[in-house]
């Protein structure tokens, strides 16, 4: 099997049996981390077929699996996907033996590797190191704590000068540090980016300053929560809890000199139409609000809700809904999927919308629909792209804040 097997997200691809087998018991082990809500892999036609489903994967055989987006793949990809990342997101995170560690176009391994430097370095300099009280059991000749009269009974005779003790100490050596710095160091040996490098090798010590680097940690923190106090280090702590899952890297950390990193891409499209609606409602003199995510009532029954309708965004004007949004990670085609119109129009009705927008990842032009048979409620559909694989933070929202207000403003009300 060669080193590493290529596929595009969507797209059909030939493999022998035994890559198409590692392939399917790789994306079958993702389901733990990832707890996908699609289906990642098909067999169409005797081919592989990824879906939802973009970055690497470490195979059985120790070759990797590499998925491109479907849409936006000629750009730099990884910068977009980092940037939507949210502490809620899941990702999957493998170690591999790569024979060059030369860098690779569009890795997304390394582009986490940024963010989690920029997350915990914003972390320290905003709180200091994590100090947690950890349980100790050791051996003094001072009685500075807790005695184990049992164990000391049975030992003094030999020397009564010596006291088995057990505290309690407030320490920044604790396993939260400890996996911190250790899945610092598990990047920093991944990258060739020099002042990445830098940074990483500055962060495996600051966040557990007067010790050396650990070399190893229980990778069972990976499933503990922080300490409330310490809620500022859970961005950084989201990253490093999915690195520490895989007990290979972290019971090992000489045998893997690469990182594979995966996640689901469809929840990164609702993340960056939240973020564009909020740049609308910040928009001077337009009085728009954001709604909140939530059900509202499409059917009812004896005066109970039978059915229920989530949009994936809401704008309001002076308290009346004037737009819905529905975003669907998918390539529209000529025109919108059926089932998806039906969605985007339900919703739009279920709310009084006069409006209905639909979202696509990749840069579809704006295109209008007139809509019949709703009673102007709604009265236009809307499909527009919101080039998500060329997203950058901040100025990102504004751009594409202003494709959504020329929609409001283009399509008249009913």
């Amino acid at each position: 099997m060669e080193d590493r097997v290529r596929f595009r997200e969507h797209i059909p691809g030939d493999a022998t049996t035994e890559t198409a087998k590692a392939i399917e018991e790789a994306v079958g082990r993702l389901k733990i981390e990832l707890a996908p809500t699609l289906k990642q892999f098909a067999r169409p036609n005797n081919q592989i077929e990824l879906r939802n489903l973009v970055g690497s994967v470490r195979l059985g055989s120790g070759a990797v699996l590499e998925v491109e987006p479907k849409v936006g793949s000629e750009v730099n990809w990884t910068e977009a996907v980092v940037q939507l990342l949210t502490d809620s997101t899941r990702i999957s995170v493998t170690g591999s033996q790569r024979s060059k560690l030369g860098p690779r176009r569009n890795d997304l391994s390394t582009a986490v590797a940024f963010e989690y430097a920029r997350r915990l370095e914003r972390a320290v300099a905003q709180e200091g190191p994590i100090q947690v009280y950890e349980h100790h059991r050791l051996t003094s000749r001072r009685l500075n704590g807790h005695l184990n009269v049992g164990k000391w009974v049975r030992s003094a005779l030999l020397d009564p000068t010596i006291f088995p003790i057990e505290r309690d100490d407030l320490t920044v050596a604790n396993d939260f540090t400890r996996g911190l710095s250790i899945v610092a160091g598990n990047f920093r040996r991944t990258v060739s980016d020099a002042s990445l490098f830098s940074r990483l090798r500055l962060l495996e010590t600051s966040v557990i300053p007067g010790h050396p680097a650990p070399t190893y940690v229980n990778p069972a923190v990976a499933n503990r929560n922080l300490p409330s106090q310490w809620a500022k280090y859970k961005p950084a702590w989201d990253i490093a809890a999915a690195v520490l899952k895989n007990r290979s890297i972290v019971g090992d950390p000489g045998r893997s000199i690469g990182l594979e990193v995966a996640v689901e891409p469809w929840p990164l499209l609702e993340t960056l139409l939240g973020r564009v609606l909020s740049a609308v409602a910040r928009t001077p003199g337009m009085q728009i609000d954001v709604g909140t995510k939530g059900k509202h009532p499409l059917l009812s029954n004896a005066g109970a809700t039978a059915t229920n309708v989530i949009p994936d965004g809401v704008l309001s004007q002076r308290s009346k809904i004037v737009a819905t949004f529905e975003a669907k990670y998918t390539l529209p085609g000529e025109t919108p999927r059926d089932k998806h119109v039906y969605q985007a129009l339900a919703t739009a009705a279920a709310l009084h919308s006069p409006l209905s927008i639909i979202v696509y990842p990749g840069d579809e032009p704006i295109k209008r629909y007139e809509v019949t048979g709703f009673n102007s409620a709604p009265a236009h559909l809307v499909t527009v792209g919101l080039k998500m694989y060329s997203y950058n933070r901040g100025d990102g929202d504004e751009q594409r804040a202003a494709i959504i207000r020329q929609i409001l403003a283009s399509v008249p009300g009913p």
